[in-house]
């Protein structure tokens, strides 16, 4: 069943949406009808509902269920994605779509020494955005990630336990504590330089060494 996250007025037992660009999607691309079921959320509430009535203007729901966001350990664990910056938008739109599907809580994207794309505009983050919101109504999860590129990282990192993908001892060593937040680092084409690690905290000699074992 489709969930939307948007705006809406609660009056009563029904919730009043008036998103334009859903109700379009509602009408002319889904083909809902009168009594036809859905989900509609906003922050940690999700309703379950059956439409009433619409017009030109805004959407009429019926609320049949008002379900709450459990809050479980698990859930209070906040899961951080430090990716640098790749060679095209396409892929960093495909990035933003897959950690949004798996429940990332917060995407920071940064250009790295070898990064071809250094910076972006308000209009780039906006699409990103929006490919976020869809992919997490799709995979109906509950929060909406943080999306932000950033050139400064200390109060970013400051403690966390730091997954680098490439290092197996950083692995072992994140994954000890699953209360603690987890900050996973992603690198561009061709790796991340020792400038890099080091902005990480990370020992570039063990890195090197470690990156030599596996390639030579």
């Amino acid at each position: 069943m489709q969930l939307f996250i948007t705006e809406f007025e609660k009056k009563w037992d029904f919730l009043i949406v008036s998103d334009l660009e859903l109700l379009e999607q509602v009408r002319k691309v889904l083909r809902m009808k009168i009594w036809d079921k859905i989900f509609v959320q906003k922050e940690n509430t999700r309703y379950h509902l059956e439409i009433s009535s619409w017009d030109n203007i805004s959407l009429s729901w019926k609320i049949l269920k008002t379900i709450l966001q459990v809050e479980n350990s698990l859930d209070n664990k906040n899961l951080w994605m430090i990716v640098a910056m790749p060679n095209r938008w396409t892929k960093a739109e495909l990035i933003v779509q897959k950690l949004s599907e798996i429940g990332i809580n917060e995407i920071y994207f940064r250009a790295s020494e070898r990064s071809v794309l250094r910076d972006w505009n308000k209009k780039k983050w906006e699409r990103l955005q929006k490919i976020s919101k869809e992919a997490v109504e799709q995979s109906r999860w509950w929060n909406l990630p943080k999306i932000e590129f950033v050139k400064e990282l200390s109060s970013i990192i400051q403690n966390k336990k730091i997954i680098v993908f490439d290092i197996e001892k950083q692995k072992t060593e994140s994954s000890d504590n699953l209360q603690t937040d987890i900050i996973w680092i992603v690198w561009p084409e061709w790796w991340l330089t020792p400038k890099d690690y080091e902005i990480f905290g990370i020992i570039k000699d063990f890195v090197w060494l470690f990156r030599e074992k596996i390639i030579y």
